[in-house]
């Protein structure tokens, strides 16, 4: 018997009236705990590995490569039970972990002032994650979930789910493969997992030989226009029906806007296929007349691409910055990156 399933059995034993879903968490934690905290620390920590690291300093073959990694699409709440009702005001923290530092890297994070509203017609989380694209060098992510519903007052707070598990995101998939059609082939699945008073629908793809592209777009003409609803999304061309929502606008939100112009996004990381093409969508309505622009982008290995878009009378360009995956982490070879 593997030291994992004794020490999982073990804990069983010693909290045998624990709350299963609690006790399954726990154990998640303490193998976690067991296996990486010497090398790389607190449970708690998020990565320190940003986004954009070979953007303007690209380095050497075997420090750096494309990789297959993970498209988060979407986190929904499937169902919930009890004595729970929509609408429900959620806080808390989603996290993937891979195997680059095993630390959390965020995908949505809410405090208790200031939640998100879900309801019945709209049940899906607002992400804001990942920081950097996760990357599966040897096997499957983790999922680290903490959520929470707020009430009245803190105490009568109700757990919404707690989770802590590995995420096999296409049965097909290869990870050890180096070529062939296992290797070349991106995938995207959906999961449910219940724990604690609902069930969460996780949609995430694997991109294999892929590049990280960090999105920024920026007003350079005119201002934005008023009345505009609709979204920025992106995607690729593998799976173009999968969309990966940047920023949600509605007919009377006006975008943050920064002073040189830059549009504050939801999200700004995405995977792409080496060989494969970006897409960044805006689609929507102003006023009567429906909108729907569209840029593409070849991959590049480092550096940045420009492509320019045009809402009503507001022109924007969009930028992505590329970068390659570090193979490994620590290491001092990593560079601090420009902001994108």
């Amino acid at each position: 018997m593997a030291a994992e399933d004794i020490a999982r059995l073990e804990l069983e034993k010693t909290n045998p009236k624990k709350d299963p879903d609690e006790r399954s968490y726990q154990y998640y934690r303490e193998n976690w705990e067991w296996k990486y905290a010497e090398e790389f620390g607190s449970f708690e920590a998020t990565t320190r590995i940003p986004a954009m690291c070979f953007t303007d300093k690209p380095t050497k073959p075997g420090v750096t490569n494309p990789e297959r990694s993970m498209q988060i699409f979407s986190v929904k709440v499937e169902e919930i039970y009890g004595d729970l009702h929509w609408p429900l005001d959620v806080f808390g923290i989603v996290a993937v972990r891979d195997d680059l530092d095993h630390h959390r890297n965020i995908i949505f994070e809410r405090k208790r002032d200031n939640c998100q509203t879900l309801n019945e017609e709209d049940p899906y989380l607002l992400l804001t994650g990942p920081t950097r694209a996760p990357v599966t060098l040897f096997g499957p992510m983790h999922f680290d979930i903490t959520l929470k519903v707020k009430r009245s007052n803190e105490l009568e707070d109700k757990d919404l789910s707690l989770l802590g598990f590995r995420y096999e995101c296409c049965k097909s998939i290869n990870y050890q493969a180096s070529k062939g059609e296992c290797a070349l082939r991106s995938c995207v699945s959906s999961q449910k997992h219940r724990s604690k008073l609902s069930t969460l629908e996780l949609t995430c793809g694997i991109v294999v030989s892929s590049i990280e592209a960090t999105i920024s777009v920026c007003i350079v003409g005119g201002s934005w226009p008023d009345g505009f609803s609709g979204r920025f999304i992106a995607s690729t061309a593998s799976v173009s029906h999968m969309r990966v929502l940047l920023l949600n606008i509605g007919d009377k939100d006006t975008p943050v806007v920064a002073a040189d112009g830059t549009i504050e996004l939801s999200r700004r990381v995405v995977s792409v296929e080496s060989f494969g093409e970006l897409r960044v969508h805006a689609a929507g309505w102003l006023g009567s007349q429906q909108i729907d622009r569209e840029v593409f982008f070849q991959p590049l290995e480092s550096g940045r691409s420009s492509r320019s878009l045009k809402v009503g009378s507001c022109e924007m360009e969009v930028t992505v910055g590329w970068s390659l995956f570090p193979l490994c982490y620590p290491t001092d070879r990593i560079p601090s990156p420009k902001n994108g």
